[in-house]
């Protein structure tokens, strides 16, 4: 297990041999997917400060969260967005960064439209940081996504009990994630809170996802499926 003081989905380390830095050509064929994520110390400072105004996990701040990432969608650039309390994951349309003139600039566009949102659905700005990866296939970029779900539902008894132990913090008691080396613990902290792991959304544990159809309409899945069946529904327009 990864130390409980960091957070952030450290699959994605997984896929660094992907990881595409600085402004290129993607190859014919390959298929660019960009992951964004706010800095968890602005997510931990605003848990701390919404902690009385808010329930146990702040199940607000972590929907408006989900609802910036889909937000892509809007940029026209994106033809599949995979967003939750944590991160967005966007597969690049093929034709964006010839539209755009470069890879760089759907980034650069990406991440200002992301970080925009988040600021004006919480209400606070957040600092984000973002990665590129260039995959050789959309077969490549799907295990990508499935990856990202996989984490998220592993990690939501760690990161469920962070974020009430950063509530707890912001209301004036004590807690160190030190305390949560196990899933035992984890658990005992979110019940003591009347949090039951069980009874959170489905989209609390696989997040949601969105595409676009061939007609011009979205298709948002909130019921995100497991495995293969969710890396079909990662696909083009």
């Amino acid at each position: 297990m990864h130390s409980v003081e960091v957070q952030g989905n450290h699959t994605w380390g997984k896929f660094s041999a992907f990881r595409v830095l600085g402004d290129h050509e993607p190859m014919p064929g390959f298929r660019l997917v960009m992951q964004f994520a706010p800095r968890p110390e602005g997510v931990a400072r605003l848990l701390e400060m919404r902690a009385r105004a808010n329930d146990p996990l702040d199940s607000e701040l972590a929907r408006l969260t989900v609802r910036a990432g889909i937000g892509l969608l809007q940029s026209h650039n994106v033809s599949f967005a995979y967003a939750s309390a944590e991160e967005v994951v966007a597969l690049v349309r093929a034709d964006a960064v010839q539209r755009m003139g470069s890879s760089m600039a759907v980034y650069e566009q990406l991440l200002s439209m992301y970080s925009a949102r988040l600021a004006v659905l919480l209400g606070e700005e957040l600092v984000v940081h973002g990665h590129i990866f260039e995959f050789p296939d959309i077969g490549i970029a799907r295990r990508a996504f499935v990856s990202a779900q996989e984490w998220l539902e592993e990690a939501t008894p760690l990161r469920s009990s962070r974020r009430l132990g950063l509530q707890m913090r912001g209301l004036g008691q004590p807690f160190h994630p030190s305390s949560l080396e196990t899933v035992e613990a984890q658990a005992s902290l979110l019940r003591s809170a009347g949090v039951d792991l069980e009874t959170l959304p489905h989209w609390w544990w696989r997040g949601v996802a969105a595409r676009f159809r061939s007609d011009g309409g979205v298709e948002l899945y909130d019921d995100v499926p497991h495995g293969a069946d969710f890396a079909a529904l990662v696909s083009d327009v």
